[in-house]
C-alpha cells in the first residue's frame, strides 16, 4: 500500500483552518469589548456634558439677573441688619450641588464600569490578542498607558515593533477628580463673589463694628 502524498498535507490544513477561526473568535470577542469601553466612555462624557451645561445655564441666567439688582432678590433679617440674597446666588447653589451629583454620578457608576470594560480588554489583549497580533500592547492596553503615565511616549524598535515608556503614574480617575474640583472650587468661589458685592454695606458695618469690639478691648 502506500500512502497518497496529499494526505500528509490535510491535518495541516486542518489545524490552520481551526487556528484561523479561532483568531476570528477572538476578534469578534475584543471588537465587542471595545465597544462597550465606547459605550461607558460616552456615557461617561454625556453626564460631565449635563453637569457643565447646568453650571453655564446658571453663570447666564444669573448675570442677567445680576443685572436687575435688587429686583431678583430674596431679603433676610439679621438681628438689625438686612442680608441681601440674589437669585444668581441660588442659581450658583444649585450649580454646585448638581455638578455633586454628577460626580457621584460619573465617578461612582460610569467610570467604575469603564475601568471594568477597560481591564477585561486589557487582560484579553494580553492572553489572547497576541496570537494574532504581534504587537507590545493591543489598542486597550496604549490607550491606557498614554492614559495613566503623565510623561507617557514610544519608541520604534523595528519597523514592526515598538516600546512604550512612562515613569510618572496619574490615573484617569485622579484627572477627574481635579476636573470636578476645580469646576466645584470656581463656583464657592463665584457665590462667595456675588454674596459680597450684593451685601458691601452690610459687611462694612459688620466690618466696623468688629474693629469697635476689637479697640475697645
Amino acid at each position: 500500500m502506500f500512502e497518497d502524498s496529499n494526505d500528509k498535507s490535510k491535518p495541516d490544513k486542518c489545524d490552520d483552518t481551526q487556528e484561523s477561526a479561532q483568531h476570528d473568535v477572538y476578534i469578534k470577542i475584543w471588537a465587542k469589548a471595545v465597544d462597550t469601553q465606547m459605550h461607558f466612555n460616552e456615557m461617561s462624557v454625556k453626564s460631565r456634558q449635563l453637569g457643565l451645561a447646568f453650571v453655564a445655564a446658571a453663570l447666564g441666567v444669573g448675570v442677567v439677573l445680576l443685572g436687575r439688582d435688587a429686583d431678583f432678590a430674596l431679603l433676610m433679617r439679621w438681628g438689625e441688619k438686612t442680608i441681601q440674597i440674589h437669585i444668581a446666588v441660588i442659581l450658583l447653589l444649585g450649580a454646585v450641588i448638581a455638578i455633586l451629583a454628577v460626580r457621584v454620578l460619573d465617578l461612582g457608576v460610569y467610570h467604575k464600569m469603564l475601568r471594568g470594560a477597560v481591564t477585561f480588554g486589557e487582560d484579553f489583549e494580553e492572553i489572547y490578542m497576541k496570537r494574532v497580533f504581534d504587537l507590545d500592547k493591543g489598542m486597550t492596553q496604549s490607550i491606557s498607558h498614554f492614559s495613566r503615565f503623565k510623561d507617557a511616549s514610544v519608541t520604534s524598535v523595528d519597523r514592526e515593533k515598538k516600546r512604550y515608556h512612562g515613569t510618572i503614574k496619574k490615573s484617569a480617575e485622579a484627572k477627574i477628580k481635579r476636573f470636578y474640583n476645580f469646576v466645584t472650587a470656581s463656583l464657592i468661589i463665584g457665590i462667595i463673589s456675588l454674596f459680597t458685592v450684593t451685601n458691601q454695606s452690610m459687611l462694612a458695618d459688620l466690618l466696623v463694628a468688629i474693629s469697635h469690639l476689637i479697640f475697645q478691648s
